[in-house]
């Protein structure tokens, strides 16, 4: 009889535990992150629900990842990278100005997608000329890198570096093929490049062609002399630029120890923006502070990314560069 009882109560416990598993099996998946997070179609946590973003960015944070995931294990190296980092920075200007945990939703998209496809897109040799953007010249006798540059909206110093040489060589072969972005050529509100400043996250966004480059720290303007906001373009390009002191008055000639404007001036368009004397430049005063509140209104970055931010961009009479500033 114990015998009997002993099977039957085995027999309960397998039927159970096979219940059981049947259906766990068939439950669906419980994302992972917060309890409250809300998640996208492709599985991206967006953050608490206050913190929801505009559908838009849903949509376009989805569409992205789709792209990421199909790209296999080298996402960077992809024949499609170009179109993955347009759909990135499509959602990342969708995230721009968002409250609350959203921000850290935009910081983790330009630290873990944006910057290394900017960096493998615009920062090495790898070319993508199957794409719109991306394209191939072949050196000719009689060019040099400014008039090849020149040919595709280009600035010299972008091409060179670019072919991984200094930015101011001049030495070509007959035959190279050499990789150039042909920013003339895009499609309205792609052509050239744009900039957008973030004064309450101190940052400096580079799209190039419309796709997200770089990411850059500033210092901005002072309580009583604030960088004005609003939409305008940089309307020349200075190396080694003269600074006009902002009180005095005074002309002050590049390497005076007095001139603190450092190695390159971008200035604004003085109408659109609706202030005279503001733009970007580097920094070489006494107190070089980043993420701070210390100019006369215009933006600051670190000398050697300013230098850099110089090289990549054209001459306005080549490329345009929008910038749009906001709190």
């Amino acid at each position: 009889m114990k015998a009997v009882i002993a099977l039957i109560v085995i027999a309960l416990l397998a039927g159970g535990g096979w219940w059981a598993w049947k259906h766990r099996s068939t439950a669906p998946a419980v994302p992972e992150g917060p309890p409250d997070a809300l998640m996208t179609p492709g599985g991206v946590v967006l953050g608490p629900p206050q913190a929801q973003l505009p559908a838009e960015a849903v949509t376009a944070l989805d569409h992205a990842d789709k792209l990421w995931s199909a790209a296999g294990a080298d996402p960077l190296g992809a024949a499609n990278a170009p179109e993955i980092a347009r759909a990135y920075s499509k959602a990342l200007r969708a995230i721009y100005n968002q409250p609350g945990a959203a921000r850290e939703r935009e910081q983790e998209l330009v630290r873990t997608r944006l910057t290394p496809l900017g960096n493998a897109l615009f920062f090495s040799k790898q070319n993508w000329p199957a794409d719109r953007l991306f394209g191939v010249h072949t050196v000719q006798k009689g060019d040099n890198p400014d008039a090849i540059a020149r040919k595709y909206g280009m600035s010299r110093e972008l091409l060179n570096r670019l072919r991984g040489k200094d930015v101011n060589d001049s030495n070509l072969r007959l035959g190279d093929s050499l990789k150039v972005l042909k920013l003339n050529q895009q499609p309205e509100g792609e052509k050239g490049f744009a900039l957008h400043v973030d004064k309450s996250d101190f940052g400096l966004d580079l799209f190039i062609g419309g796709i997200f480059a770089r990411r850059y720290l500033i210092s901005h303007g002072a309580k009583e002399s604030p960088t004005p906001t609003g939409r305008t373009h940089v309307v020349n390009r200075v190396w080694h630029p003269d600074w006009t002191h902002p009180v005095t008055k005074q002309v002050l000639k590049y390497g005076d120890p007095e001139n603190i404007l450092g190695p390159i001036w971008l200035p604004f368009d003085a109408k659109e923006l609706g202030q005279a004397g503001i733009g970007i430049h580097g920094y070489t005063g006494p107190d070089a502070k980043m993420q701070a509140l210390v100019s006369h209104g215009c933006i600051r970055l670190q000398n050697a990314e300013a230098e850099e931010l110089f090289h990549i961009l054209s001459h306005p009479d080549r490329s345009p560069c929008s910038a749009e500033i906001v709190e």
